[in-house]
């Protein structure tokens, strides 16, 4: 692991979002901010991620709700302020609930489209500036911005249809800054994860999913992993 380097998790959560967090602090990260909408949760998150990887890796922790986007740049405003700006952002907010098609309130679409396309642009006007001037003077540095996502863009579910259109939204938010800046030397891309998560499922446990989200993010180089 190589000191003084931070990890901004967006979207702290169990599954997915703790075992990634886990493995890039036990790589590379010692200092780890985590930012979900609960207290609570967030307490369990940081004991977790504490639990492997041991007291050496400092993590701080910011309840907020991300539609909020005064109430996400302070967190980030303080977490920046105790921890060093990001090398890497890993955006893992979603909200998972079924949707029917005209029994679901237009407010409940826009509700995570905030969540989900508005917060992540919020953050990427905040750190893809500072992610391009890390690249330029650090070789050694590896600018990533990491987003969670599944088959639902390519392959949308009727009852699930809002999260499908939200995260086609994000996608193509996602990809459109891949274009504009992993040119200029930072890692912009997708974990896609095409199927239910499982513990005990032989490829998508959120172990495995770690570990491939990992080797593509040290190789940086292509737009998406496909799990």
């Amino acid at each position: 692991m190589t000191s003084n380097k931070t990890l901004l998790v967006v979207g702290s959560g169990p599954g997915i979002g703790r075992a990634v967090t886990t493995l890039f602090a036990s790589k590379r990260y010692n200092n780890i901010a985590l930012i979900a909408r609960r207290a609570e949760s967030l307490a369990t998150e940081k004991a977790a991620v504490e639990q492997g990887v041991g007291s050496q890796v400092r993590i701080e922790t910011y309840a907020v709700d991300v539609t909020d986007s005064a109430a996400l740049l302070k967190a980030v405003d303080d977490a920046d302020a105790a921890l060093g700006k990001p090398e890497c952002v890993f955006f893992n907010a979603a909200r998972v609930v079924p949707s029917a098609f005209f029994e679901h309130d237009v407010k409940e679409i826009e509700y995570d489209f905030k969540i989900t396309v508005s917060a992540l642009y919020v953050l990427a006007q905040r750190y893809i500036p500072h992610l391009v001037s890390l690249a330029k003077a650090d070789s050694s540095a590896k600018p990533a911005l990491i987003v969670t996502s599944s088959a639902l863009p390519l392959e949308p579910i009727p009852e699930l249809f809002a999260l499908s259109l939200v995260k086609a939204a994000q996608r193509t938010l996602v990809q459109s800054l891949n274009l504009a800046f992993a040119p200029q030397g930072v890692h912009i891309g997708v974990i896609n994860v095409a199927g239910p998560v499982s513990p005990d499922d032989p490829v998508r446990n959120p172990a495995n999913i770690a570990a491939r989200t990992w080797e593509w993010a040290e190789a940086g180089k292509d737009f998406e992993v496909v799990i």
